[in-house]
């Protein structure tokens, strides 16, 4: 090493064109990389989609979930099967494990859905797709045209400006239905003419089509022979005729039925600030930058707000892009606070040019990094920007450590500013390069933690190791460069009275306060070991007792609160919308409360939009800025929640306004074969929730579906030649309707629907007494041939691996109860109990207990090799295990520290407090190592008493340890006390490293020299025993020689 350092220094320039390689690669890297919201990745499910127009839930599970899960069974690699049967529709979602290839695996998948050949007749042909990875960079909405036609048109000019800017490739729209042509004839029309609605759509098809017939072939020319009569228009479809008689009178369809083309009846339209609105998700997929589309979009945005001004509004109103431009703030700012604190505070130790060599340290680290990942094709994204403002606080660490100590070997050793620099690094290269090696074995977990956070928190680990790769070439080889030539140690600068008297204070705190106190703990080596054991037996029992809260992932407070409103199924779309509008005028109303007029705003609810799920209405409320407002929307939320009142046809209302990864915090899924033991689990699970404290939102995933009108055949049918299926495809026909075909006008597609008009569907007398065609072409009323009746029917059946499943979940508020306390409670009283009430039902987990057991069981291993690695390391280093175990034991001490700050803090300790930690574990090492080290070399190299190196160790290595906890402690306190929606996810892990730190760094200058004192004294109570057995062995033989026998007369 002393020659590389030797080189480099006698070749500055080399080092120099090393650091401007780095920093013009760094930004090539930087200016090429693409920016995303979440880290690319490949995922490994697979889709099966089955369209079935017409049928109930159970009859989707029944003829096609059932019979494709069945075939799936025992399918290589396959490890999860999830289905959803809806009405009309049906999903299975397949989970392929990560060792098998996704083409070959979607590739056998098709070919086991096509080979079930007894799919029922009215299924779609099912549909099979890998699930690909797509985010949303923005939600806008557009509104303000009462016409919906109007609204639409203007949609799809702005939708088709915004694809061909070349910068978006995917767009999806919601909030309008389909248009469809309506060929609506009375059931009288039908009789009159001997007609049915098979007949009528028989008609439509025959007669509406472009055909090719073949050709012509001439010597001279080949003629197509084709037909063209396809028409597009409802005036042009009701010219055709239905039949012809043989004197050539026609029956065109007009005459016998109302052609039009028109909007669905029934429908719930989604508003924005009471207006008729559509939504549009602008996406982007692995190869796209969220930036770059951002810009795109907003540009547009001001264009047709322009365009349309008075007429149309163009705004955004979720901009999921903003997290990674707020973190990209975030990392802005505190590195340039970083850089700017290590100047100050490197400047108040040691002095201004040397701190600036040493902060140089930090776009060096960064600008390698960049180019690096940006050949392994990591983008700039929530997980990369985590683990670099992570890195930013112990970047700076070595860099200190070898600074400070070429700064000491030039200013106490009185050596040439290049023999100081060669000198003082090899003094400290060995302790720095075993920290700096052993924090990166503390993030190997990153790289092996399954789960669908796995996935993501790769990238943490790889910046972090790719970031403190390059910090360490830049402090062993450039930074010793740069002071070895640098006037910050040149012997003729000028005197600085405010340096002086900074360093003067500093010497006198080190010599006078923090020495006679170090002399103190060693005297009192014993009391100090057990103050601190008791100190971190107390804060162990606050946090085991709860009075520290606990919870898997931090809830994030969102910049809107929402409402959910859970409905009967098949509620009329005007019932719904009355009901929505009660909804938000009582909110409006309660948020009056929450104005702020001298900051602009009259209503605590700037924005609201609102559309509908199926029979859940979802109403967002974006409320004044979280920057400005001085309310939280938990506290909104949970006020209105009490002020909204009751309405008597909503199931339940759920008002919240957090998020958190992983799902809900409670989450069980009930399995069975049993439906009815199922939902009576469910129901009972439902109750006990109840009646613990704090759980509140309690909902299932398997709400109950339309009323259903169930048909039995009576014997008169039966006698008349009836069955079962001739009546339900005549009702089906008529209420329903019969799709005749689809027509591709321009973008969209028109389907052409026959079926009865809306008065003629209203009620069920209509169904006692409609005409029902026999086989002999007799009419019979349908109340003479069935009866009926009606029952509630399914909305969703669920399945897990081939079992019928109920997921029940519910939030927690952590200010009443702690998840901790209740997940044990609930796995360990409450579920026995509900099962023990039903038979075979068994359950799982799900949500984020099932998330976190699988990030912790994939853990588990991964954390027990780093820590071996890392004790063999160290125990390398020191050569004594003794030492290497006492520096692995101050690690999760320092964890106590993290504690205390999540206390003084008031937020729960959660899995993103873990993360932070072991960047805090980091630190830790390398100041006890560096401390460890220097101390050893006092003491087995330079002959000093134990005590005395010992303090000496701690007079030398109090600068460095302070300066790398003050860069980085004070650092992260803008990220702490932020309050940015973006910077919320990142506060846990600026505490943990922060209040660890401090903790931490009392430990290492206070217990760690008394500690060491006492292992030295057990070093030597063993070796006093050693010497006296020693000593007993040899004994007899002295005895012998200094009393011989007597010889032998």
């Amino acid at each position: 090493m002393r020659k590389i350092l030797n080189f480099f220094t006698e070749n500055a320039v080399l080092a120099n064109w090393i650091m401007l390689i780095i920093l013009m690669a760094g930004v090539f890297g930087l200016y090429n990389m693409k920016m995303r919201i979440w880290p690319k990745m490949e995922l490994n499910y697979i889709n099966i989609d089955v369209p079935y127009p017409g049928a109930s839930a159970l009859e989707v599970e029944e003829g096609v979930i059932t019979k494709i899960e069945e075939n799936l069974k025992g399918m290589e690699g396959l490890e999860g099967v999830y289905s959803s049967s809806m009405d009309g529709y049906g999903n299975i979602f397949l989970i392929i494990s990560s060792s098998q290839p996704m083409a070959k695996s979607i590739d056998k998948v098709r070919n086991i859905v096509s080979s079930v050949g007894n799919y029922p007749s009215g299924a779609e042909t099912p549909v099979v797709y890998q699930e690909t990875s797509w985010n949303r960079a923005m939600l806008i909405t557009i509104y303000g045209p009462e016409d919906v036609s109007a609204l639409k048109n203007v949609v799809q000019e702005f939708e088709d400006d915004l694809l061909r800017s070349g910068k978006i490739s995917q767009i999806n729209s919601w909030g309008l239905p389909s248009r469809h042509i309506y060929v609506e004839v009375l059931p009288e029309s039908l009789r009159r003419y001997g007609l049915t609605i098979n007949d009528i759509s028989r008609a439509i098809g025959s007669a509406n089509l472009n055909i090719s017939s073949g050709a012509i072939v001439t010597d001279q020319e080949r003629i197509l022979i084709r037909t063209y009569s396809k028409q597009y228009e409802a005036g042009e479809i009701g010219n055709i005729p239905v039949y012809s008689a043989i004197d050539g009178t026609k029956v065109l369809l007009r005459e016998i039925c109302t052609v039009e083309e028109k909007w669905p009846d029934n429908v719930f339209y989604t508003e924005v600030n009471g207006q008729t609105a559509v939504g549009l998700n602008i996406m982007y997929n692995n190869n796209e930058d969220v930036i770059e589309i951002a810009e795109a979009v907003d540009a547009k945005i001001e264009e047709y707000n322009e365009k349309y001004e008075g007429l149309v509004t163009f705004e955004p109103f979720i901009r999921d892009v903003d997290e990674i431009e707020t973190r990209l703030g975030t990392l802005t700012k505190n590195g340039l606070i970083g850089l700017v604190l290590v100047v100050l505070i490197l400047g108040i130790f040691l002095n201004i040019r040397l701190s600036l060599w040493v902060a140089l340290g930090i776009p060096i680290s960064f600008a390698g990094l960049m180019f690096v990942i940006w050949t392994m094709g990591i983008t700039i994204n929530e997980m990369s920007l985590f683990g670099m403002i992570m890195v930013i606080g112990i970047l700076v660490d070595d860099g200190i450590v070898i600074g400070e100590s070429i700064f000491y070997q030039w200013e106490k050793g009185g050596k040439s500013a290049m023999r100081a620099a060669i000198d003082g690094t090899l003094d400290v290269i060995q302790p720095v390069f075993v920290s700096i090696i052993t924090t990166m074995i503390a993030f190997a977990p990153y790289f092996f933690m399954y789960g669908e956070m796995g996935g993501y928190v790769w990238q943490i680990g790889t910046v972090v190791v790719i970031c403190l790769g390059f910090s360490l070439i830049e402090a062993a080889i450039i930074l010793p460069v740069h002071l070895a030539h640098s006037k910050s140690m040149s012997p003729d600068q000028k005197r600085h009275y405010l340096r002086e008297k900074m360093n003067n204070g500093i010497v006198h705190f080190i010599h006078n306060i923090y020495g006679p106190f170090l002399r103190f703990c060693l005297k009192y080596k014993w009391a100090v070991m057990s103050f601190m054991v008791a100190v971190i037996l107390t804060l162990a029992g606050a946090f085991m007792g709860n009075h520290v809260k606990a919870v898997f992932f931090p809830e994030v407070e969102m910049p809107y609160a929402v409402i959910n409103l859970e409905i009967p199924s098949g509620t009329s779309a005007s019932i719904s919308d009355r009901i929505r509008d009660d909804v938000i005028d009582r909110s409006l109303a309660f948020a009056e409360e929450y104005a702020m007029p001298d900051k602009g705003y009259d209503n605590g609810i700037v924005n609201y939009v609102s559309w509908s799920n199926g029979s859940t209405i979802s109403i967002f409320l974006t409320l004044i800025p979280n920057e400005v407002r001085n309310f939280t929307v938990k506290d909104f939320s949970d006020q209105l929640s009490q002020n909204l009142g009751f309405f008597p046809e909503v199931e339940s209302i759920t008002v919240g306004g957090e998020s958190a990864f992983g799902g809900n915090p409670i989450s069980v899924r009930f399995l069975s074969l049993d439906y009815d033991q199922l939902i009576k689990a469910a129901e009972l699970f439902k109750e006990e929730l109840k009646g613990i404290d704090g759980v509140k939102d309690i909902q299932d995933d398997t709400p109950l579906g339309d009323r259903e009108f169930v048909i039995s055949l009576k014997p008169k049918g039966e006698a008349l030649g009836l069955n079962l299926m001739d009546v339900t495809s005549q009702l089906r026909q008529g209420f329903y309707g019969q799709d005749v075909m689809t027509l591709q006008k321009g973008r969209d597609e028109v389907k052409i629907i026959v079926q009865f008009p809306r008065e003629a569907r209203k009620s069920i007398s209509q169904i006692e007494d409609l005409p029902i065609m026999t086989p002999t072409g007799a009419y019979v009323p349908f109340k003479e041939i069935a009866t009926y009746t009606i029952e509630r029917g399914i909305k969703n059946i669920r399945h897990e691996n081939g079992y019928r499943s109920i997921r029940v979940f519910a939030n927690l508020d952590d200010s009443r109860n702690d998840l901790n306390v209740v997940l044990a409670d609930i796995n360990d009283d409450v579920i026995p109990r509900v099962l023990s009430q039903v038979e075979g039902v068994s359950k799982s987990f799900s949500g984020q207990s099932e998330e976190v057991s699988k990030m912790i069981n994939s853990m588990v291993f991964s954390m027990a090799m780093a820590v071996i690695i890392m004790f063999t390391i160290l125990l390398f280093q020191m050569k004594s295990f003794a030492e290497a175990g006492l520096v692995m034991t101050l690690i999760p001490l320092g964890f106590m520290g993290s504690i205390i700050g999540h206390y003084i803090v008031g937020i729960p300790v959660s899995f993103i407090s873990f993360l932070g930690s072991i960047a805090l574990a980091g630190i830790i090492v390398n100041d006890s190592v560096v401390f460890i080290d220097k101390y050893n070399k006092l003491y087995k190299e330079e002959g000093l008493p134990v005590e005395e190196a010992i303090y000496q160790a701690g007079i030398q290595r109090f600068r460095p340890i302070i300066m790398t906890t003050l860069t980085t402690a004070i650092g992260l306190g803008p990220l702490i006390f932020q309050k940015s929606i973006g910077g919320q996810f990142l506060i846990p892990m600026a505490v943990s490293v922060a209040f660890g730190l401090l903790f931490g760094t009392t430990i290492t200058l206070l217990m760690l020299p008394s500690a060491l004192y006492i292992i030295d004294d057990f070093k030597k109570m063993r070796e006093r025993r050693r010497d006296k057995r020693t000593d007993k062995q040899y004994l007899p033989d002295f005895e012998a020689e200094k009393n011989p026998d007597p010889l032998p007369v």
